[in-house]
């Protein structure tokens, strides 16, 4: 096993803030699937994938402004770090500004 980035870059308005957000959903799906032991995937609701995306809104509350293509765009860039455990669950996650 290897450390591996994804990098979303755009315009402002492009969504990259959206396509971050199916990125996680994706990894959160494919760890819940691997690990047999889990009910079912509805389980994952007020999981470490809904507080990374439940964090986004207040990082964004001190940092945002208005632009020509967007109301509401980032003044800043956002780091991700995911980590999972051995048996590829989704064990903790690093958010940097």
């Amino acid at each position: 096993r290897e450390n591996q980035s994804v990098l979303i870059t755009g315009e402002s308005g492009a969504g990259k803030t959206v396509n971050t957000k199916r990125v996680i959903q994706y990894f959160a799906t494919v760890a819940m699937q691997s690990d047999k032991k889990k009910e079912s995937s509805s389980k994952m609701q007020g999981s470490l994938e809904d507080q990374i995306i439940a964090a986004n809104p207040l990082l964004e509350a001190y940092g945002n402004a208005k632009t020509v293509r967007n109301d509401n765009s980032s003044r800043f860039g956002k780091f991700i770090r995911i980590h999972f455990g051995t048996s590829g669950k989704l064990s903790s996650a690093d958010i940097e500004t």
